[in-house]
């Protein structure tokens, strides 16, 4: 896939004011690219980003265990009591995108995908 990360988190901030949170993380859970919204404070506290990316990378790796059987993961998406949150491998790597609890996360996660969509058949 070809695609311009920045350019690609800063296509995805423009889908909604409700994403809090764009970034891509290696296979090893570290932050390529991507950051809190402007003036959006982040949930979690000192090392917490680190360990909750660690745990999407692990999770996407085991993931692919099952390809075999029931095809590449697209996305996953998980809704917890004061955020909603959205992985989409690309690649390697592991786009995150987390959004405030009341947004409509499927007309959310329909738009994300267009624009990888379109970014990537360029």
């Amino acid at each position: 896939m070809q695609y311009e990360l920045p350019a690609l988190c800063n296509s995805i901030f423009d889908v909604d004011e409700n994403i809090r949170f764009v970034g891509m993380i290696d296979e090893m859970g570290k932050l390529i690219v991507g950051d809190m919204k402007k003036d959006t404070p982040s949930l979690e506290k000192n090392d917490g980003s680190i360990r909750l990316y660690l745990g999407y990378a692990i999770n996407n790796i085991l993931r692919r265990d099952f390809d075999n059987v029931f095809g590449k993961v697209i996305y996953t998406f998980s809704e917890r009591e004061k955020i909603k949150l959205l992985t989409i491998p690309l690649d390697e790597n592991l786009l995150l995108v987390s959004f405030d609890k009341l947004a409509d996360h499927t007309k959310l996660i329909n738009k994300i995908l267009d624009i990888i969509k379109n970014m990537t058949s360029l």
